[in-house]
């Protein structure tokens, strides 16, 4: 009960707030005829600032018994509330009797001070010490795409600054929800109040990723919907160095994460409008997220307030098992990658169920021409990637028909550029890119050095 009225607390410490700042502006107003009438409110309004203040200090104390919050800043914010309202309460005293008036006006400036020291602290527990002058650094956002790959620590360089964007406002050092901090490796592994969030190697058991693949409408899900959320790229990140070990001190390649970060950096692109399906789709089965999510696929929402959905198979423990548990999701899932996995051909007569695919990364797989057949069914599909696969020009023609294909990649596969021609001319309307080109050299482009003569 106690808990459940110290919550009053932020919403009930704005209006004594507002009282004596009122009282503090009508003391200051030129003491004429004109404005005899503010002036003889003082006293009324100073008496019930000064409540407000009490019930707000009360308040306020109870809520610091959660043990939510810092210590530190939380005592100092508590007893200068406190002394801003003893000084709110002498002063309405001394305002009320005559013989104090040189007293009125400083006595004003002191709650003036008190307000603004106050109100600081509260906003620094709250929203972080650096809130008042964060609009005023020069520090740009992190880069996870400018991270040197080969000497970056997993821990440090990626998760750090994802935690620090992200997570840091209501779990560092200022502020600690559900007793919960993340600013640190020991207060990680320490957990919170329902006990452990991290455990190395095992995302099932990790309620760390669990609550932040959660629906942004769940009660339980991380960040809460009003705060900034994750990427799809940070997801997979903080799920990819869970699944990897959790080590606080590797680098990247002695995690052995080297590769699947590259692959996670760049095929995780931020969907646009236009990539969201108009038609209305009823939520995914959330039985069937579970069990994907307990196989380490990331799968989440491709935008806001959205039922279809995008996922990611980078760091799954059972290709087979959930490959076939997507086709319960036909309905709600449009982009879907497959990078780096073992995919071959019998996979992809389940992914040919998935009619509302839009966007399919199938690079570095061992699909074959044969299976390609199996994608002529996906009319919805606008982008493909198939880099560093066995597919020859063959093999596209067996979805030339797929008029809404617009981008289709073949890094490092068996079409040549002569094959370009053939496939530019039965696909007109797609961007077939197959780089390696090289520029023919002229006679015109050479440069001859000679010796200088003697």
């Amino acid at each position: 009960m106690l808990d459940f009225l110290g919550r009053f607390h932020p919403v009930l410490v704005h209006l004594p707030i507002g009282i004596l700042l009122l009282a503090v502006l009508f003391e200051w107003f030129p003491k004429n005829k004109k404005y005899k009438s503010f002036h003889r409110v003082i006293p009324i309004t100073l008496l019930v600032g000064a409540m407000g203040a009490m019930v707000s200090a009360v308040t306020g104390y109870l809520l610091s018994q959660s043990g939510d919050y810092e210590t530190n800043l939380v005592g100092w914010h508590q007893w200068i509330g406190i002394s801003l309202t003893i000084v709110a309460f002498v002063y309405w005293f001394l305002k009320s009797e005559k013989h104090y008036k040189p007293f009125h006006r400083a006595l004003s400036v002191i709650v003036l001070l008190m307000i603004t020291i106050t109100g600081h602290l509260g906003g620094s527990i709250t929203h972080g010490e650096d809130f008042l002058t964060a609009g005023f650094s020069q520090s740009p956002s992190y880069d996870l795409s400018a991270i040197n790959l080969d000497s970056a620590k997993f821990y440090d360089d990626l998760i750090v600054p994802i935690l620090e964007d992200k997570c840091y406002s209501c779990h560092g050092s200022t502020k600690q929800k559900g007793k919960l901090r993340l600013d640190s490796r020991t207060h990680i592994l320490k957990g919170g109040k329902d006990g452990v969030v991290l455990v190395a190697g095992s995302v099932e058991e990790s309620e760390l990723i669990d609550r932040i693949q959660l629906p942004r409408e769940h009660e339980d899900h991380m960040p809460p919907k009003e705060k900034k959320q994750l990427t799809t790229q940070e997801i997979e990140i903080i799920n990819l160095w869970i699944s990897s070990g959790a080590d606080f001190a590797k680098t990247l390649a002695q995690a052995g994460a080297k590769e699947k970060v590259a692959t996670i950096l760049s095929v995780s692109p931020k969907a646009s409008p236009s990539d969201v399906p108009t038609d209305p789709v009823n939520p995914a089965n959330e039985e069937v997220l579970s069990q994907l999510r307990k196989l380490e696929v990331v799968i989440l929402p491709l935008a806001e307030n959205s039922n279809y959905l995008n996922a990611n198979l980078v760091n799954v423990t059972n290709l087979d098992s959930a490959i076939e548990m997507l086709s319960s999701l036909q309905e709600q899932l449009v982009w879907l990658k497959l990078s780096d996995q073992p995919v071959s051909d019998k996979h992809l007569t389940h992914i040919k169920s998935l009619k509302h695919i839009t966007k399919l990364w199938l690079d570095h797989t061992t699909i074959t021409d044969a299976g390609l057949i199996n994608l002529a069914e996906l009319k919805n599909l606008t982008y493909l990637n198939l880099n560093g696969t066995p597919i020859s020009a063959s093999g596209i023609l067996h979805v030339q028909n797929l008029k809404n294909l617009k981008t289709i990649y073949l890094f490092q596969t068996l079409v040549t550029i002569d094959n370009v021609s053939l496939l530019k001319e039965k696909m007109p309307w797609a961007h077939i890119e197959i780089g390696n080109y090289r520029v023919p050299s002229l006679a015109t482009d050479t440069l001859i050095l000679k010796a200088p003569l003697n």
